[in-house]
């Protein structure tokens, strides 16, 4: 959850009612506190709750919100690009549920990439494109997402859509089954790439000109090279965050 909270967070520091802008920011401080609950696909694994801090900084030359980076490259007319890395909480240890005992801890991992972000008069479209610099799962994952902001008065609603496409490293590191670690109920599984679709809905209301509260639901439907795993129970993720920001 850690990753799409704090992506969220970043989008929130310029589409709060209050605290937008007429053009890029000179320099820009957020900080703020957040809770929220994710729905894991993973057989046996609770859904995970979490409160969060957040800090969000950002100027003419970077965008940070740790634990992601984005260096801006510059523009060419109304399309944007940059350099971004993030730290990814994806994967599970054998303890976080019983079906997942005996098997080999799969890890977080840096991811590094690049993006280009077109704002168009209906909203902003954006393609991103990330590899595994750790090499844990020696993965790339490409994704193209739209959202658009609609203002009423202090309230902000923010509707988005995406695909995603993980490649077959990624599918095999996190929901395969390798020989030794295969049991009655848990055969081998070899993974393949797969397309995944995702939707999400973010409220914010800003209370004043430096604080705002914001709400944003999710989820994604992992595609069925994920659904046919044996370490897979459900076809979905879902996550739900809400917070407070507040604007130096």
């Amino acid at each position: 959850m850690q990753a799409h909270v704090l992506r969220l967070a970043a989008a929130l520091a310029v589409s709060s009612p209050a605290l937008a802008q007429n053009g890029p920011p000179t320099s820009l401080t957020l900080v703020g506190i957040g809770a929220g609950a994710t729905l894991e696909p993973y057989r046996g694994v609770d859904t995970k709750a979490r409160v969060l801090p957040l800090l969000v900084y950002e100027n003419d030359w970077v965008s940070v919100a740790l634990p992601s980076i984005s260096l801006k490259l510059g523009s060419t007319g109304p399309v944007k690009y940059r350099l971004l890395t993030r730290y990814a909480f994806d994967g599970y240890e054998a303890k976080d549920s019983d079906f997942l005992r005996g098997m080999d801890r799969r890890k977080e991992s840096l991811w590094l990439g690049g993006a280009a972000i077109w704002a168009t008069g209906m909203g902003e479209l954006s393609l991103k494109l990330q590899g595994d610099t750790l090499g844990h799962s020696k993965g790339l994952i490409a994704s193209l997402d739209f959202e658009r902001r609609l203002d009423f008065g202090a309230l902000a609603v923010t509707p988005r859509l995406g695909v995603r496409h993980v490649d077959r490293k990624y599918v095999d590191y996190y929901f395969g089954v390798k020989p030794s670690e295969a049991l009655p109920d848990r055969p081998t599984y070899q993974g393949r790439s797969a397309l995944q679709t995702e939707g999400g809905l973010r409220f914010t209301y800003a209370t004043n000109r430096n604080e705002s509260l914001f709400m944003d639901v999710s989820g994604r439907l992992l595609g069925s090279a994920v659904e046919d795993s044996p370490l897979v129970e459900r076809r979905y993720q879902a996550s739900l965050f809400a917070g407070w920001l507040y604007r130096f």
